[in-house]
C-alpha cells in the first residue's frame, strides 16, 4: 500500500473513533441527566415550539432512577466478606460504593473502577474505590482485556457537557500520563504498581464488543413519557380555554370589547365561538401508563398506579411467586459479580502487599440475600425449627432482628434476660429443671 493511501486510511479511521467517542459520551451524559433527575429539559425542548413552553412547564418526571434502583438488588442488603479483620477495618465503605457501582453498571451498560489504597490523617489505611463512567481503552491481544485506559479528568460537575475544557489522563501498569486536549503532555510518571489498577463492570456477559449496552429502554421511556405528559399538559390547556374564532367580520372591523358584566357588540351578521381541540386525556394517561408497564415488564418489574385498586397484604410465599422473575435475575447477577468482587479483591491484595500489608489469597464473599416477610405464626414456627435442629442460636436470632448489635452483645443481652426472667417467674410456673438445679445448689 502506498504511503498516501495509508495517510488516508489511518485519518479517516481517526476521525471515525473520534465521532464515535464523542457520540458516546453524549449518550452517557443523557442517562446520567435523566438518573440525576435534572437537566432533561434539552432533550425534549426540540420536540416542541419555543411559544410552546411559555404556555405549560416542561413535565420532567423520573422513574429512571426508580427503575434502576429496583433492578440493582445484588448490594440493596450488602455483602460478607472475611478475609481477617485487617482487611474488614480498611473496606467500611465498600457496601456503599458498590451500592452505586452496581447502580451505574445497570444504568450505562460498562463502568471502569480503579481501586485506590489512601491513608487519612488519623493514620487509618482503607480501600477506595473511584467509577468512571467515560473511557477509552486499549487491547493487546485480548479483545476483552484492556491493557489501558484513557479518561477525561472531571475538575467540576458543571464541566460534564464541555468537552473543550477536560484534561485527560492515561494508565496502564507502568505509567501514568496527563495531556490536554491537544494531546499535550502535562504530567507523566513512572508507578510501581506493575498492573493496571482499574477492573471493569458490566452489567451482563459481553457479546461482540468490549462495551455492554445500558439502560436504553428505560431511558427512552423516561423520554417518550415526558414528551407524552408536556403533550397532554399543552392539549388541557386548550381545551380548558379554547380557541375564540369570530365569522362574518372583516379584519379591519371595530370590535368593542367587553367584560364578564357586559356584552361584546359585533357587526350585523358576525358570531363570536370558541373551539376547543377534540383531545381524549384518558386516551393519553393510558398509553402513558401502557408504556411504563411494558418498560418495567421488560425489566422484571411490577408498577401500580395509584388510581388502581390496591391489593391485599400477600404472605412472603406470595410475594416471592410474585417476584420470581426479579429473583431469578438477581440469582443471575450473584454469579457475575463474585467474579468482579473477586477481580477488585486482587487488586486490593495487590495494593496491600506494595504497602506490606498481608491479606489472604482467597476472599470468602456471601451475598446477603432479601427476606420475604412472614406473618408471626410463620416467623416464631421457623425460629423455633433453627434452634430445635441447632441451626442458629438465640443470639445470632436477635441480632437478625436489630443488626445494629453484635453476637457478642446479643449474648450478653440473652443471658442477662434469663436471669430477669427467671427471677421474676413464680416457682410454680418455672421449668422442672431450673427448680432441681436450685435445689441440688442448695443443698451444696
Amino acid at each position: 500500500m502506498n504511503i498516501i493511501a495509508q495517510d488516508i486510511i489511518q485519518e479517516s479511521v481517526k476521525s471515525a473513533r473520534l465521532v464515535n467517542a464523542q457520540e458516546e459520551r453524549k449518550l452517557i451524559t443523557k442517562f446520567i441527566d435523566y438518573y440525576a433527575g435534572d437537566n432533561t429539559l434539552q432533550y425534549i425542548k426540540p420536540r416542541f415550539k419555543g411559544a410552546s413552553f411559555q404556555e405549560v412547564p416542561p413535565v420532567n418526571f423520573n422513574l429512571t432512577k426508580k427503575f434502576i434502583a429496583k433492578i440493582s438488588r445484588v448490594y440493596s442488603l450488602g455483602a460478607s466478606r472475611n478475609a481477617g479483620s485487617k482487611y474488614a477495618t480498611m473496606i467500611g465503605k465498600k457496601d456503599y460504593k458498590f451500592k452505586h457501582i452496581e447502580r451505574m453498571t445497570k444504568l450505562l451498560g460498562t463502568v471502569a473502577v480503579r481501586v485506590l489504597l489512601k491513608h487519612d490523617s488519623f493514620g487509618n489505611t482503607f480501600f477506595d474505590y473511584l467509577p468512571i463512567y467515560y473511557f477509552d481503552a486499549n487491547f493487546g491481544d485480548d479483545p476483552f482485556t484492556p491493557i489501558s485506559i484513557s479518561y477525561p479528568l472531571m475538575r467540576s460537575t458543571s464541566d460534564i457537557d464541555n468537552i473543550e475544557k477536560l484534561s485527560y489522563c492515561y494508565w496502564d501498569a507502568h505509567t501514568y500520563i496527563e495531556y490536554d486536549e491537544d494531546g499535550g503532555v502535562l504530567k507523566e510518571v513512572k508507578h510501581s504498581y506493575g498492573f493496571l489498577p482499574f477492573t471493569f463492570m458490566h452489567k451482563e456477559h459481553q457479546l461482540v464488543d468490549f462495551k455492554v449496552a445500558g439502560a436504553d429502554d428505560i431511558i427512552n421511556c423516561n423520554e417518550s413519557v415526558n414528551i407524552l405528559l408536556t403533550e397532554a399538559n399543552l392539549g388541557m390547556r386548550f381545551q380548558m380555554f379554547g380557541q375564540p374564532i369570530i365569522t362574518g367580520l372583516y379584519s379591519d372591523a371595530k370590535i368593542t370589547r367587553a367584560g364578564t358584566d357586559e356584552a361584546m357588540i359585533l357587526p350585523e351578521g358576525a358570531s363570536f365561538s370558541f373551539q376547543s381541540p377534540n383531545s381524549n386525556m384518558k386516551d393519553a394517561i393510558e398509553l402513558v401508563k401502557s408504556m411504563i408497564n411494558l418498560c418495567a415488564t421488560n425489566n422484571s418489574l411490577q408498577v401500580q398506579f395509584s388510581n388502581e385498586g390496591k391489593e391485599r397484604a400477600s404472605s412472603g410465599i406470595a410475594l416471592k411467586i410474585k417476584d420470581l422473575d426479579m429473583h431469578t435475575n438477581w440469582q443471575n447477577d450473584l454469579g457475575i459479580w463474585d467474579v468482579y468482587e473477586r477481580n477488585v479483591y486482587a487488586l486490593e491484595k495487590a495494593h496491600a502487599d506494595l504497602n506490606g500489608i498481608k491479606l489472604p489469597d482467597k476472599l470468602g464473599l456471601d451475598f446477603n440475600e432479601p427476606d420475604y416477610p412472614k406473618n408471626v405464626q410463620d416467623q416464631i414456627a421457623w425460629d423455633n425449627h433453627l434452634l430445635a435442629n441447632n441451626l442458629t442460636t438465640q443470639s445470632k436470632l436477635l441480632v437478625g432482628y436489630n443488626q445494629d448489635l453484635k453476637e457478642k452483645e446479643a449474648d450478653s443481652i440473652v443471658q442477662n434476660n434469663r436471669k430477669v426472667n427467671d427471677a421474676n417467674q413464680p416457682e410454680s410456673t418455672q421449668s422442672v429443671f431450673k427448680r432441681i438445679r436450685d435445689k441440688t445448689a442448695k443443698a451444696k
